[in-house]
């Protein structure tokens, strides 16, 4: 049997591992460890890849970091963007429908949440990359959309910041940290497991519903 050079990647490793599967374990590297948490040659062991394969594409461990936020987030917005032209042109309910998906994307990526919540216990240039580029764009986007909705007195406009944490850092917890949730249950009324969809619905009837004009 042969064995690969020490320190050099096999000849068929940038074959075997796409850029979006390695960037998607990076990710969920640095969601669930941290950024100083996270080793890169841990990463590449789970792969099954040399740890050099990683820095030879993307350099070092920040730019590494920076590549893969912008990775898993642009991929959120592109869902969202594709949802949206599913959803029609109501704007009340592609709204709410918006909300019910980025909760599912939640469920299947829960380390897009988690990355922020590692940032923001240890506040940064990361964060601030974060805020700029992602959080904020998307807060003042769904406002100016709150804004028009509460014009037509379809909606009352909450706060922006609220409306934030409670879908992300309130509702979205319930799927990115999904041992937390399964101990505290997630069953229906009829004892039932309910589905990602079914506690996506639910979660943002809670406070959807609130807008609403009474």
């Amino acid at each position: 049997m042969t064995t690969r050079p020490r320190g050099r990647p096999a000849h068929d490793d940038a074959e075997i591992v796409s850029d979006d599967a390695l960037l998607e374990a990076v990710l969920q590297a640095f969601g669930e460890n941290g950024f100083d948490g996270t080793s890169v040659r841990e990463v590449a062991r789970g792969l099954d890849i040399s740890h050099n394969l990683i820095p030879q594409r993307f350099g070092s461990k920040t730019k590494l970091w920076y590549a893969a936020v912008d990775y898993g987030f642009g991929k959120l917005g592109e869902e969202l963007t594709r949802e949206g032209a599913r959803l029609g042109h109501d704007e009340l309910v592609v709204l709410r429908g918006l909300f019910v998906r980025v909760l599912e994307l939640y469920a299947l990526h829960p380390w897009l949440l988690q990355v922020v919540n590692q940032e923001a216990s240890n506040p940064g240039p990361r964060l601030d990359y974060l805020l700029e580029k992602y959080i904020k764009p998307g807060n003042d986007f769904t406002e100016r959309w709150l804004e028009r909705l509460a014009a037509q007195g379809r909606i009352q406009k909450p706060s922006i910041g609220a409306l934030y944490f409670l879908v992300n850092h309130g509702a979205g917890s319930w799927f990115a940290f999904s041992d937390l949730a399964g101990r505290l249950g997630g069953k229906s009324a009829g004892d039932g497991e309910l589905s990602v969809r079914e506690k996506a619905e639910m979660a943002v009837s809670l406070f959807f519903d609130g807008m609403l004009p009474r």
